[in-house]
């Protein structure tokens, strides 16, 4: 029987509007033979309400991960994920919720040996101020210098097969834990280029370095390398490479109607009489507003006045 694939993802404190490109491309693009794993803390009934509708698969986060901060403690996560249903899978990928749309289907259909997928940015380590200074302050001048020249690889999208992203987020936490390492504002991002570049994980399996041109992922946020053609963005900019994955849109405004056109609902249908809490009046008043649907948020704002809420508790922080 073939196997299907996984994708994982933290979606904590989050209301709808900003998850809701994530999960509505995911499951347009991904939603065939894959299975979309959401790890929640704090949603909305509306939110998780959504990701139903969308067959995404929500676990709680247990409060014994709260010690540490979601971007170190989510690899924990994922291989507990792994550890019970690894099996049913071959090729896996975790990533940012909040500033990701898919274009197409992420894995490779042809992919039949042990990988490791990487998203390469345009810049270098030593040319981009936050990268520089965390891997200084991590890892030390001796590491920076023999790493610096490097492209920047981001920790949001990481992919590839089962056994190696299992094992590599084992080593994540290694690395994160390592007291011989300097405790930083950012660990993971470090860590991770760190690893790749030092060769430590995976092993027995081969690295595919995905870039702006040609790669199926795209990472964004510092690139002015891209094109919107029609209801495609490609990269670089004039090219024709259409990444499977879009990270880090939300640093473009002019990507704001896009995705607003292509991956937010028009008229979304609200069941009024199950929100009576005051997260969910407060998520779809939120929402309503950023989508232009006002009479839904003036709704929502009426019920969330009445609604019991924390003390000090507002509606537009």
């Amino acid at each position: 029987m073939e196997k299907k694939k996984l994708i994982m993802g933290v979606c904590k404190n989050y209301w709808w509007y900003k998850v809701e490109p994530f999960y509505v491309s995911c499951s347009r693009y991904n939603g065939k033979n894959c299975d979309i794993v959401a790890f929640t803390k704090n949603l909305s009934a509306f939110t998780r309400d959504k990701l139903r509708e969308y067959h995404i698969h929500s676990i709680e986060i247990p409060d014994s991960y709260e010690k540490n901060g979601p971007i170190d403690y989510r690899y924990g996560l994922y291989i507990e994920m792994l550890k019970k249903r690894g099996e049913d899978y071959d090729q896996v990928l975790f990533c940012d919720t909040r500033d990701v749309f898919f274009q197409d289907a992420m894995f490779p259909e042809d992919a039949t040996e042990p990988y490791l997928g990487v998203a390469v940015e345009s810049g270098l380590i030593n040319g981009d101020d936050w990268n520089r200074r965390w891997m200084q302050e991590r890892f030390g001048e001796e590491i920076y210098n023999e790493l610096k020249d490097n492209h920047v690889l981001c920790a949001g999208t990481i992919w590839g097969s089962t056994s190696v992203i299992r094992h590599f987020c084992q080593a994540m936490i290694d690395n994160l834990s390592d007291p011989q390492f300097n405790f930083i504002d950012i660990n993971d991002q470090t860590s991770y280029q760190y690893m790749v570049y030092k060769g430590i994980e995976p092993v027995n399996a081969s690295t595919c370095f995905s870039s702006l041109d040609g790669g199926r992922v795209a990472t964004i946020g510092n690139e002015g390398d891209f094109t919107l053609s029609g209801d495609t963005l490609l990269c670089p900019e004039g090219g024709n490479t259409r990444p499977a994955l879009v990270h880090q849109w939300d640093r473009h405004k002019k990507l704001t109607p896009f995705v607003k056109r292509l991956y937010r609902e028009r008229h979304p249908r609200i069941r009024w009489k199950r929100y009576c809490d005051w997260r969910s009046l407060k998520d779809i008043a939120l929402s309503s507003y950023h989508d232009g649907h006002f009479m839904n948020m003036f709704i929502a704002s009426v019920k969330y006045l009445f609604a019991e809420k924390p003390r000090g508790e507002r509606l537009w922080k």
